[in-house]
């Protein structure tokens, strides 16, 4: 996956020390009474892991009747979401969902003594439609055997929360994984692309990770991202932050993208939808803004923050970020030595109490 060079370094702690009020309409006027060193290197992951499929093969029987694939690393789906399978011809735009076997795997590390772990494998075979995902580490192997596959000549990987199978796509973006397995005549599987599919190869979107970082940082109880330029997520998916502790893999989801301020409404709808924070290809501004004493969230009890791709859909949210990490950053080290004790220390010194307004060096305005 190619990664933008774009990603700007955070605003540099001389700009954001200032004397007067901070206005922002998420966060409410704040004092800065101490050096703003809680900022965060915001930039593109280097550990990041999107969706793709391997082992694509077609049967060379002549009835060309049977398809094997294999999805790995699709992040979790969250309850009464689900992965679509679609047969495409983009010739004329028709799309039929498929019924195959499925076959789910999936790994956990159970810790069983503080210096030991174990890992248990579990297999769940069915046959459908779609399947959904309940952990990061998942790997889904599918077996299409339909005799309508010479009539189609694209794989596609919808999400739920984008509806109903379609019977026809026309122009329209869908899908967030595809791979042709027939040119004309010939039967070869190709390669597969994470980004919004569409019959015309030029209305694809395949995904790139691309953003301009403006700022990113704890102020005060706050924690604020500002990005132009976000490259628009695949059909069916949306941008969420998330706070990640790598030592005991605990995760926390702080909320999605907002609009910049004054219009602030949510843009889960980055991936297909219109309006004036979109082109073709980019949200061109956004911003996160999450209260983490409103969410119980100490930020020292994590190792980095990141904004994650997660797909849409069902009646509960994702309750594991996945790796598809596109920015992320370690909290600060000023962060992660923050214990009880010193931020109570932090909190006397700014005026407040552990019970106030803020422990991280900045109090409200009356």
């Amino acid at each position: 996956m190619r990664r933008s060079s774009r990603a700007a370094a955070v605003v540099g702690g001389a700009a954001l020390v200032l004397a007067a009020c901070q206005a922002d309409p998420a966060s409410g006027p704040g004092t800065i009474v101490g050096a703003p060193m809680l900022d965060m290197a915001l930039a593109p992951a280097g550990n990041a892991v999107f969706p793709s499929v391997s082992g694509q093969r077609i049967t060379a029987a002549a009835a060309r009747d049977t398809i094997e694939f294999t999805v790995n690393d699709a992040p979790p789906t969250g309850s009464g979401n689900t992965y679509q399978i679609v047969l495409v011809d983009t010739a004329t735009g028709r799309a039929t969902g498929t019924i195959s076997r499925i076959i789910r795997t999936m790994r956990r590390r159970l810790t069983v003594s503080p210096d030991s772990s174990v890992l248990l494998v579990s297999a769940d075979t069915s046959t459908g439609a779609q399947f959904s995902i309940p952990d990061t580490a998942t790997t889904v192997v599918v077996r299409i055997a339909n005799a309508a596959i010479p009539n189609y000549n694209f794989v596609v990987l919808r999400t739920a929360g984008e509806g109903s199978v379609p019977t026809t796509i026309g122009g329209a973006r869908t899908g967030f994984l595809s791979f042709r397995y027939k040119s004309g005549s010939t039967y070869a599987a190709q390669p597969g692309t994470f980004g919004s599919f569409a019959a015309a190869t030029a209305d694809r979107l395949p995904f790139v990770v691309a953003a301009d970082v403006i700022g990113a940082g704890f102020w005060g109880d706050w924690l604020r991202i500002d990005v132009r330029n976000l490259g628009r997520p695949p059909a069916g998916f949306r941008y969420a932050c998330w706070m990640v502790d790598a030592r005991s893999g605990a995760a926390t989801r702080l909320g999605g993208l907002l609009a910049p301020a004054p219009e602030s409404r949510s843009l889960d709808d980055a991936d297909l939808g219109m309006g004036a924070w979109f082109n073709g290809a980019l949200v061109v501004a956004a911003r996160v803004r999450a209260n983490l004493r409103t969410l119980g969230i100490a930020p020292q009890d994590f190792t980095f923050t990141t904004l994650v791709l997660e797909p849409y859909g069902g009646f509960a949210l994702p309750t594991r970020p996945g790796r598809t990490y596109v920015l992320s950053a370690p909290v600060p080290p000023s962060v992660r030595r923050l214990s009880v004790r010193a931020a109570a220390a932090v909190a006397r010194m700014s005026g407040t109490t552990r019970d106030g307004d803020s422990v991280f060096g900045t109090r409200r305005t009356p």
